[in-house]
């Protein structure tokens, strides 16, 4: 009777593994083979190139050039400026053109979307994560100031400590067309009043093409508000409206757990996959908007899943810009074994959340998403 042996093929490409001949498809060195289980999910040398050249991608940062005409102006002057940033989407990665101004003027951060955070989550975490974020770059904000519903703004409070901070000088208010700038801008206004010479205006910024709110401060300096910057390294801008609403909390944060153990896999619609490649048990909770839903299953079980979800969408969201595998970037995080809270986090998407054990976690996502690894944005037991 014949023994049938199972044929290992390529997690990618389905070219059956071979050890023999490193020019045709499918070659794979017989060493990965040995050092890797029998389940293990393996990829062949061209396949797992691709892994790298993915990890290596450059992401789109660039920035308006009228904006940083403007931003120069804020430098030329030493105006103070204020950089809003929302919570929930924020995972620390900030753009380089603006960062090379910010980090030679005053910086104050004002962080929105507290009220999506458990109640639990004391703002003094929140305020040290923002300023861990901001150093990491070099700017040391000046203050740190966090509101939830715009409610929580009072305008008449925060104008006087503008006026504090600044010390005379012109204001530049700068953020992501998410951050939840006009929403400020516009509170500040309920409780402004205008003792100078000037009117509250909107026009073009001189020699440019972008339209800025001008509120006078007193007859020589003026707050701009600044035409919000896209998020080029957002999920959000890589999926289709509906994914975009499905990806935006309207309510306090969801918050899912699973415990996981090697070979264990999170996947998140057929947007991210969360895998554990090595490491002891742990529990890892994600942190993401209400139309997030999750599936956990065994890696060698993804191809299966994922087929599955494509006939039935029964993992939400699903977008149709993600169908093949160089549509993502992968990267595997080597934790160190400090018993402390980690983040990895995806802009625009959420975060998952866990106990350094010296696990080596692979997360896939979207091409050309920002991501980032820090401890604990919720540090507590929320």
């Amino acid at each position: 009777m014949a023994h049938a042996i199972r044929v290992r093929r390529c997690f990618h490409c389905g070219a059956v593994l071979q050890t023999k001949n490193s020019k045709e498809p499918g070659y794979i060195l017989e060493s990965t083979i040995v050092n890797n289980k029998p389940d293990a999910l393996l990829y062949c040398n061209r396949c797992y190139s691709k892994v790298k050249a993915l990890n290596y991608s450059e992401l789109d940062v660039d920035v308006d050039e009228d904006l940083k005409k403007i931003l120069k102006d804020a430098l030329a002057t030493d105006a103070m400026m204020i950089w809003v940033v929302d919570l929930f989407a924020f995972n620390g990665v900030l753009n380089p053109d603006i960062v090379k101004i910010a980090k030679k003027l005053d910086v104050c951060v004002l962080a929105t979307k507290r009220d999506l955070f458990p109640r639990v989550v004391k703002n003094e975490y929140l305020t040290r994560f923002l300023e861990e974020r901001f150093n990491e770059y070099g700017i040391k904000p000046i203050a740190t100031h966090i509101f939830g519903h715009e409610s929580d703004i009072n305008p008449k409070e925060l104008l006087d400590k503008l006026n504090t901070l600044r010390k005379g000088r012109d204001i530049y208010m700068v953020g992501s067309v998410t951050s939840g700038k006009t929403t400020i801008i516009n509170k500040i206004l309920t409780g402004y009043v205008n003792k100078s010479k000037w009117a509250i205006k909107s026009e073009f910024y001189k020699d440019t093409k972008s339209k800025v709110l001008e509120v006078p401060l007193s007859n020589s300096s003026f707050l701009y508000e600044l035409p919000g910057f896209p998020l080029s390294t957002s999920t959000l801008s890589k999926v289709e409206k509906e994914n975009v609403k499905a990806l935006t909390p309207r309510k306090s944060i969801k918050v899912s757990q699973r415990s996981m153990i090697k070979n264990d896999a999170i996947l998140a619609g057929n947007l991210v996959q969360f895998s554990m490649i090595k490491g002891k048990p742990c529990i890892v909770k994600l942190y993401a908007a209400e139309g997030v839903e999750i599936k956990k299953c065994k890696i060698v079980q993804i191809p299966e899943v994922l087929e599955e979800n494509n006939r039935k969408r029964n993992i939400r969201p699903y977008s149709e810009n993600f169908t093949d595998f160089s549509d993502y970037d992968v990267f595997d995080y080597e934790m160190e074994n400090d018993g402390k809270f980690h983040d990895i986090s995806i802009q625009g998407f959420g975060w998952f959340t866990f106990v350094g054990k010296g696990q080596v976690f692979r997360v896939q996502f979207p091409k050309g998403v920002a991501v980032k690894e820090y401890l604990s944005k919720v540090r507590s037991d929320a």
